[in-house]
């Protein structure tokens, strides 16, 4: 499972009602008034545009055909996306693909480009040059990433394709002033020497041809200075500081035989706009980095409910903020690929120890909850109320992503230091 936007939808719906039958009945209007546009507002437009704010990740594969661009694909996806052809370029124009991840609610737009510097046609292949091909699609697709797809065996006869792409990226970035990152893939990495002696881990010699492989085209024909993505394996590939050349990476794509898929599937990670981080990691189920998205959910909400002290009426405890951390919860939970759902929250709090068998509604929910707080009955101010928040959302984030049941007071220490660096 993972964040459903027909679900969420529903759930913000239901902790709206929530607060209007619990806190609208209890606090004087001056303070619901206050909590609705400065607490709750914030909170469910969070998550709002979270889910309103996400788009698939837009990946742009380029190369010579027959250098593994289509079997990459299939590879990234894990899915059987893109035709492979073994002789002839089977690409005769760039062609997208709506991968769609259904059980995972989740989808990639994903962009096979037709091959440059061909020496034959594809069937049908427009009869333009490739490079204004080329510049025409990145302007037309808009990708966040280029996988530049160079097989391992050429890597020492394509500087005109670097080049190329240079330019491209220069001329795209002086028309748009938007740089778009290039990672280049040494594919096939299994075709340097004997094609049997794999997997690398197990065969140094194939390392040290990868290893050579990848050293002879950072500093030979990027003329880079890279350092290993994995200090303790730099066969898996280099990082380097130019943003607009940030990585290379040999990999092996075929189906029964991948090798470093992962290291690049992160690696493209780390440069996808924020924006389409949460389909592309909620695809992969990459827990990890799906718990970065939940770090940062939980300090946004720490920060939203530290506002509760700038109420304008009193506030005698921390009751109105149990929608606010309710609705945290569940997204919680949902991030770590669970339904987004009142049960989700339920399942935090019967794993916390308390007994929710009977809890049929949302108001007994939010009085299990309340029972959590690190301490009862405080006086509402705005570091108590971030500080409570923030060390709920962690309890909640530790359990759902790692399976440990640890006390909120546990964590309420560390929001000084945690608000700190959000402010600076």
């Amino acid at each position: 499972m993972a964040i459903d936007r027909k679900r969420t939808a529903e759930l913000l719906e239901t902790i709206d009602n929530l607060f209007n039958h619990t806190v609208g009945e209890v606090l004087p209007s001056q303070a619901v008034q206050f909590m609705r546009k400065s607490i709750m507002g914030p909170a469910l437009d969070e998550i709002r545009g979270l889910i309103a704010n996400s788009r698939p990740p837009i990946l742009f594969l380029a190369g010579r055909s027959g250098h593994g661009k289509s079997s990459l694909i299939n590879a990234l996806t894990g899915r059987l996306v893109a035709p492979i052809g073994d002789i002839r370029p089977t690409t005769p124009e760039s062609t997208p693909y709506l991968v769609q991840f259904n059980e995972r609610f989740s989808s990639w737009q994903v962009i096979d480009s037709r091959g440059v510097f061909e020496s034959t046609r594809p069937d049908q292949a427009a009869n333009r040059d490739p490079a204004s091909i080329l510049m025409d699609d990145l302007a037309k697709y808009k990708p966040d990433v280029i996988l530049h797809v160079i097989s391992a065996t050429e890597i020492r006869n394509l500087a005109p394709d670097i080049q190329l792409f240079r330019d491209i990226q220069n001329r795209y970035q002086g028309e748009t002033t938007s740089p778009i990152p290039v990672i280049t893939v040494i594919s096939k990495a299994d075709t340097l020497g004997n094609p049997r002696n794999w997997p690398p881990e197990e065969m140094p010699h194939k390392a040290a041809l990868i290893k050579e492989a990848l050293d002879y085209f950072n500093t030979e024909i990027l003329n880079i200075t890279m350092q290993p993505i994995n200090p303790n394996f730099a066969l898996y590939g280099s990082r380097s500081q130019n943003p607009m050349q940030p990585g290379v990476i040999p990999v092996c794509a075929l189906q029964d035989n991948l090798w470093n898929i992962e290291t690049l599937q992160d690696f493209i990670g780390t440069w996808l706009p924020e924006s389409s981080l949460l389909e592309y990691y909620q695809a992969l189920q990459r827990k990890e980095q799906l718990r970065q998205i939940s770090s940062n959910l939980i300090n946004r909400f720490a920060l939203i409910a530290s506002g509760i002290g700038a109420s304008p009426a009193p506030l005698s405890d921390f009751a109105a903020l149990i929608p606010l951390q309710l609705l945290m919860i569940a997204f919680i939970g949902g991030l770590s690929c669970k339904p987004v759902s009142k049960e989700t929250a339920t399942e935090y709090l019967s794993a916390a120890g308390f007994n929710v068998a009977a809890t049929s509604g949302l108001r007994l929910l939010s009085a299990q909850l309340l029972k959590l707080l690190p301490v009862g009955g405080w006086a509402a101010s705005s570091t108590l109320a971030g500080s409570s928040t923030w060390a709920l959302g962690k309890a909640a984030e530790a359990w759902f992503f790692g399976g440990e049941v640890v006390d909120p007071g546990h964590f309420k220490g560390q929001w000084s230091s945690s608000q700190a660096d959000l402010l600076a």
